[in-house]
């Protein structure tokens, strides 16, 4: 083998597909792919060519159906005559969409949205409804991945699927439904996001505090979050002015208070606290007197 020419013709889309006589006369070389090129693929893998349209207007192309044929031509510049035919439409899809925007951000989720489109590529209105795939990427340099299982049919998603303090890039595309499949049409703008972690724990709960003769032990819940870093006692007397009880974060759902003195109410209170620093609420304030 030494070349394989590539074959076109555009005809007006409600003319019938041509035979192939009428291929072969009016047909314009489009694609050669000399030996040199055909070399570099593998035996039995298939070879795939795009065509971009660029000899026809914006909106000329939908108005035409596309034929294509291949020869194969040796050294002697000797062929066996054109494969068989391949015809298809340019359909119109949906234009890209637009104003890709973060609709909500929350300590398990970033939810992105974005304008449904109601015109398609060659200037016609969408037939609705529309659907649309998400992607998401690290960065510019990796690879995309497509973060719903199927076509959406409204204009937001949540990606649940994220880490905090990681930024990601999304983009969408509309996708039209036709007979051989859906196709996917242009990516909208990109929108990096990330959703820093100012998320603070929940308060902790159950808190109790017991009077005993070593002084007043408090017991709580253990908080479940996955980044807890520990916990900090707040204790005052009847004057409520809040003091933390100890310097260093508590890793235990528990301490026993001994800098107390007999006859005296002590009042408590305990946050949790993440890796990042952040506070949750107080807790429900707890009280006992020493006996």
């Amino acid at each position: 083998m030494a070349t394989v020419e590539v074959y076109r013709l555009a005809t007006d889309r409600n003319q019938p597909a041509p035979d192939s006589k009428s291929f072969a006369r009016a047909a314009q070389p489009w694609k050669s792919l000399p030996k040199q090129i055909l070399d570099t693929y593998p035996q039995g893998v298939k070879l795939s060519l795009s065509d971009t349209f660029e000899e026809f207007g914006a909106r000329e192309v939908f108005q035409r159906s596309l034929h294509y044929a291949l020869k194969v031509v040796n050294k002697k510049k000797q062929d066996a005559g054109l494969s068989n035919i391949v015809s298809l439409r340019v359909i119109p899809l949906p234009v890209s969409p637009g104003n890709l925007r973060v609709i909500s951000l929350g300590e398990q989720h970033t939810e992105v949205g974005w304008d449904i489109p109601t015109l398609n590529n060659d200037g016609t209105p969408v037939n609705p409804p529309t659907l649309f795939n998400v992607y998401r990427r690290v960065d510019l340099q990796s690879p995309e991945t497509r973060l719903n299982p199927a076509p959406l049919k409204e204009g937001r998603f949540k990606d649940e699927s994220i880490e905090l303090g990681k930024s990601y890039v999304y983009s969408v595309r509309p996708v039209a439904e036709t007979p051989s499949g859906p196709v996917e049409g242009e990516d909208s703008q990109l929108l990096e996001v990330t959703n820093d972690d100012t998320y603070p724990p929940k308060p902790p709960g159950e808190l109790t505090a017991i009077s005993s003769g070593e002084g007043i032990s408090l017991v709580w819940l253990p908080n479940t979050e996955a980044d807890l870093a520990g916990y900090q006692v707040y204790r005052s007397g009847p004057d409520k002015k809040f003091q933390r009880l100890q310097d260093q974060l508590l890793t235990t759902a528990s301490i026993i208070d001994k800098s107390v003195e007999k006859g005296q109410t002590y009042f408590y209170r305990v946050k949790a606290v993440d890796l990042r620093g952040n506070e949750s609420q107080f807790s429900e304030e707890v009280s006992d007197t020493v006996e």
